[in-house]
């Protein structure tokens, strides 16, 4: 018998230009907080305790009030982002140990400026991690965002649980079957092998219970890009995978038509990425698009018809070290089809580089610390 589901929401985005984009998903999860009968799954990376966060946690609060079982697995290495970002205010409370701290201001000076001040506080967080219907499963070295309805509805990509998103490029898909909910579940466990000829199947690099690992994601996307026809597109937030970027230059050697949309200024990290598309575009015949706003997307188009995209980005933590999910979606044109509007108005709105000066801008020392603290990943 075939699967019986169906997308939802191909991508969940709003208005273009940016203006709250990820307003459309927190609309949407609400909503489906509110609707909740029996279960809520929640798999966050960064959840801030600012006007997002809260609204997400009011709605979670509420379900749980109704006798809804809600299931949180957070990861406890995005509180470095918490604290050092934004607001520097994490949802849940959690205490801090004195090296982690110190750990934490040293890094953060190679972290942009962009606190905000606000009057929001961690008494939400706190009453969730109280409250007998709430479990808070607190896991490492992932970057996986999904929430999971009633076994019956799962919305996933690369929006955190941040008001910063509303000025993001990102990507959402929310998915509707319960044989797709028990296809991931039996994916991240490692139950059911990888499909890649499916029309949506789940790519994933999970940390199991078991105390095992498995990095399907690296593997599939140097597959894709040596399968690649005629073209490759690339929107995503961190580069600096070095058998990422030799699996591109072999591609344009061959012919392979590669398009890079790139933040001209990125949240972290940016000497390492300007570091990774600089040598990326002086090794091969690419096209890099600069734009002003940050993309925290997560995609890749093959050949006009194949969708990688979900929470992995292309560099060497998400690759090498976290737990990340993405989908994998062809032969699936409304959605295909979608996205690829939506790339086109990006790409339209952005600047075409026509000079590799234009990309030599970073600090080859900060960009050598932050490649090396992927590497040894110390969250």
């Amino acid at each position: 018998m075939s699967e019986k589901y169906h997308l939802l929401h191909p991508p969940l985005g709003g208005p273009f230009p940016p203006e709250r984009v990820a307003e459309p998903t927190f609309d949407l999860v609400v909503r489906e907080l509110e609707r909740a009968q029996k279960s809520v799954e929640i798999f966050m990376y960064v959840w801030r305790a600012d006007e997002s966060g809260m609204r997400v946690g009011e709605a979670v609060l509420a379900a749980a009030e109704r006798g809804v079982k809600i299931h949180i697995i957070k990861d406890i290495g995005a509180i470095m982002c918490e604290v050092i970002e934004m607001n520097r205010k994490p949802f849940f409370p959690r205490k801090i140990p004195l090296l982690k701290r110190f750990f934490y201001k040293i890094i953060g000076r190679t972290f942009p400026n962009t606190f905000v001040e606000d009057d929001h506080d961690q008494e939400l967080g706190a009453a969730l991690l109280a409250h007998p219907n709430v479990t808070v499963e607190w896991v490492n070295k992932t970057h996986t965002k999904y929430y999971i309805f009633d076994e019956r509805l799962l919305v996933t990509g690369s929006i955190n649980i941040e008001d910063r998103h509303q000025d993001y490029f990102d990507y959402m898909l929310a998915l509707e079957g319960p044989q797709l909910i028990q296809r991931l579940r039996g994916r991240m466990q490692g139950d059911i092998p990888c499909d890649l000829e499916r029309n949506v199947e789940f790519v994933c690099n999970s940390h199991r219970s078991t105390g095992e690992s498995s990095f399907e994601i690296k593997p599939a996307v140097l597959d894709l890009i040596g399968k690649a026809r005629t073209s490759i597109y690339i929107e995503v937030a961190y580069l600096g995978d070095p058998e990422f970027a030799d699996a591109l230059v072999e591609a344009a050697a061959r012919g392979i038509r590669i398009t890079v949309l790139f933040s001209r200024e990125a949240n972290i990290g940016n000497d390492v990425n300007y570091w990774a598309i600089h040598d990326l575009y002086s090794r091969a015949p690419v096209e890099v698009y600069l734009t002003d706003t940050m993309i925290h997307a997560k995609l890749l188009l093959f050949d006009e018809e194949l969708v990688f995209t979900g929470s992995c980005n292309m560099n060497i933590f998400s690759l090498q070290k976290a737990a990340e999910l993405n989908l994998l979606i062809q032969n699936e044109p409304v959605i295909i089809e979608s996205i690829k509007s939506l790339i086109a108005k990006r790409i339209a709105s952005s600047k075409k580089v026509n000079s590799g000066e234009e990309l030599a801008g970073f600090n080859p020392i900060i960009s050598s610390l932050q490649q090396l603290h992927q590497k040894l990943n110390p969250n």
